[in-house]
């Protein structure tokens, strides 16, 4: 099945590491009925890291509070890893976010970050863009991950029909008319 980007669900090879299981298991069996190729669900960074050396996943779900440790800390193992699995779009699955959260899932490397509660069309729509708009990776002695900047610059192209800026030499011809008019 492919979506609207053109992204082709079959081929996705998903891991959803969240320590709730009840929502572990909605978020699967959403990626299953949407065509999902493989579906690995875990509730430990230990069964993740035993998954990852039997399957080359594509995309992970990861839970903000997966584990001792939090799934910021996964997501840097995860780039930190060998392959095209460090690579693999990160979604984060966060509850109640705050500014602080954010930076710290987005400092360890994570791509998109969804607050609790979630539905189907926010995964839905999170696996359509990262599909649709790519980010340029980034290999740096303080950062692994995609490209952080998210404002995209747009130029504008066509016929400027603004008006020209007021000249100094046109505003003191101005003034002497305003204050006659005044008088």
């Amino acid at each position: 099945m492919r979506g609207i980007s053109g992204v082709d669900y079959r081929a996705m090879k998903v891991l959803v590491a969240l320590s709730n299981k009840q929502l572990g298991e909605t978020i699967w069996h959403y990626l299953k009925d949407s065509g999902v190729g493989q579906v690995q669900l875990v509730s430990t960074p230990k069964e993740a890291v035993q998954r990852m050396h039997t399957f080359e996943f594509t995309h992970f779900f990861l839970d903000f509070d997966l584990g001792e440790h939090g799934g910021s800390d996964f997501a840097k193992f995860i780039r930190m890893c060998d392959g095209k699995v460090s690579e693999a779009p990160i979604i984060m699955i966060m509850p109640a976010p705050s500014k602080d959260k954010v930076f710290t899932a987005r400092d360890a490397g994570v791509n998109e970050i969804l607050g609790l509660p979630l539905t189907g069309k926010q995964i839905h729509s999170r696996l359509q863009y990262l599909g649709g708009h790519p980010k340029p990776f980034v290999r740096a002695s303080t950062y692994i991950g995609p490209c952080r900047r998210r404002e995209i610059m747009k130029v504008y192209h066509g016929q400027e029909r603004r008006r020209a800026p007021m000249q100094q030499s046109q505003r003191t011809a101005q003034q002497p008319l305003v204050a006659a008019q005044m008088a």
